[in-house]
């Protein structure tokens, strides 16, 4: 087989993902994530249950559609050899935000409406985000020069990846205000800042009864 037969049979596959969960994203929209089978999402795909699961593997991943893949490799992180963490972690997420999310954020949000209301969903993500910690380490254990199993890169790792949950959650409970790639840049900005905040909201207290 050839690069361009692999890579028609890649855009063929992407495409019919694509298809298939933006079916499942209307009827989730019209029914609720709970009261829509995978051979309902078949059948309104015009395809088969076996190849929904073929393609996603879970009813779950319709949703939640695409890893938060790192690859060590990617030229992309060539301009973040030797910088801090965040300069890694920023130039990995412009990669996997181009990949998840491209140019259509609406999709994106649709399906953290889902993943927010559903405790399942939820717990699926943060699973998904995890999981990608260790992935993450690498690329920073790669791009730092040092081992993948060092303390330091995995609680960088393991930070970072929460700071990006939390940021998810923020977006979300706004109401989606402000491009998601802004608000995980401010998770970043955060971090640089060592995790400094501003000083909590005082609320003025009622004038003693007399």
């Amino acid at each position: 087989m050839t690069d361009a037969d692999v890579g028609l049979r890649h855009r063929k596959r992407a495409a019919a993902m694509a298809r298939i969960q933006a079916v499942a994203l209307d009827l989730f929209d019209e029914r609720g994530y709970e009261a829509v089978t995978v051979e309902q999402i078949a059948e309104a795909s015009d395809v088969s249950p076996s190849s929904v699961y073929r393609y996603f593997g879970s009813k779950e991943q319709i949703v939640l559609l695409g890893e938060f893949e790192f690859d060590v490799s990617d030229s992309r992180l060539d301009d973040a050899a030797g910088g801090s963490p965040v300069d890694v972690t920023r130039q990995v997420l412009r990669a996997v935000m181009d990949h998840l999310v491209g140019d259509d954020e609406e999709r994106t949000r649709r399906q953290m409406r889902h993943v927010m209301s559903d405790p399942a969903l939820e717990a699926a993500l943060a699973r998904q985000v995890y999981a990608a910690s260790e992935t993450l380490g690498e690329v920073f254990a790669a791009r730092l020069a040092r081992p993948a199993d060092d303390l330091e890169v995995q609680v960088l790792a393991h930070v970072v990846v929460g700071a990006l949950l939390g940021g998810l959650h923020h977006w979300h409970g706004t109401g989606f205000a402000g491009p998601l790639r802004d608000v995980l840049d401010r998770c970043l900005d955060l971090l640089e800042r060592g995790l400094q905040v501003g000083a909590p909201i005082t609320r003025p207290t009622a004038p003693a009864e007399p």
